[in-house]
């Protein structure tokens, strides 16, 4: 081969190499133009990634997005294939919830993988994040009870936990919604999410304060309603505390005597 024949060849070679580099980029990110009713989470569930993966792809610090804008739209199967087992040390104000959810694992995916029995961790220890992509709890994850969940009862739900949760942590909405999948599971309460909501107290009032005075009735925030699917989303959930209290303000000192299950911001969870 002639060297003018072979250098054309390298600079083919080269401009080849450039075009597939640059082609996986572009397929390992897509751009998505925000349009009415969009959300991260919904984003974020259509395309397979997390709500903190689109926000550090789009150097976000909140949820809020606008429409008309263009994000980046990290592509998956890339990320999860590039994923492998890390180690965390705990430090001040981490919880099981918040390392997970940072990481794009399960609770309970780093509990197997730590060997944890419940929830308590502690400063200075280290955990082992594992591989996303292959966790069983990652891969199985799907809306077990949601099939039997109507879209108004999903709304219902959305709204109490707005209504008793609103300012709580995030992990605290979760817990709400699932006392009352809890309950709607158990004989010992009525077999309807809104039944379960609305189910009156003997001596007057109900079971939930916010139907009483009137709180049941506004609009769920974004946070709530991704609560109540993450609930959704748990066959087993780790939490089977059937209620909770404000033990600051609770007038109930019956409950006051239950287990307690967790935790959580101003609420105590029981069984």
């Amino acid at each position: 081969m002639k060297k003018t024949s072979m250098k054309k060849w390298v600079v083919a070679s080269v401009a080849s190499v450039a075009f597939l580099v640059a082609q996986g980029t572009a397929d390992a990110a897509a751009p998505h133009k925000v349009v009415k009713g969009d959300t991260l989470w919904g984003l974020g569930k259509k395309n397979g990634v997390t709500v903190d993966g689109l926000k550090k792809a789009n150097n976000r610090q909140k949820d809020t997005i606008y429409v008309g804008e263009t994000l980046t739209i990290p592509d998956h199967t890339v990320a999860a294939q590039a994923s492998i087992s890390s180690i965390h040390k705990v430090t001040t104000g981490d919880t099981l919830f918040s390392i997970a959810k940072q990481n794009g694992v399960t609770v309970e995916g780093l509990k197997v993988t730590n060997q944890l029995q419940n929830d308590t961790i502690y400063i200075g220890q280290t955990l082992t994040i594992g591989n996303r992509a292959s966790s069983p709890q990652a891969q199985s994850s799907q809306p077990a009870q949601s099939s039997t969940i109507s879209v108004e009862e999903k709304d219902l739900l959305s709204r109490l936990v707005e209504a008793e949760a609103s300012g709580e942590p995030y992990q605290g909405k979760v817990a709400v919604a699932i006392v009352v999948l809890n309950r709607l599971a158990s004989p010992e309460f009525p077999n309807s999410v809104h039944d379960v909501i609305y189910q009156p107290l003997t001596k007057g009032g109900y079971e939930f304060s916010p139907v009483g005075n009137g709180a049941i009735n506004q609009p769920a925030s974004e946070e709530s309603k991704r609560a109540v699917n993450e609930a959704l989303s748990k066959p087993n959930h780790v939490n089977d505390a059937l209620f909770f209290y404000n033990p600051k303000i609770a007038d109930n000192h019956w409950v006051g005597t239950q287990q307690v299950t967790a935790v959580i911001g101003n609420h105590v969870f029981a069984k």
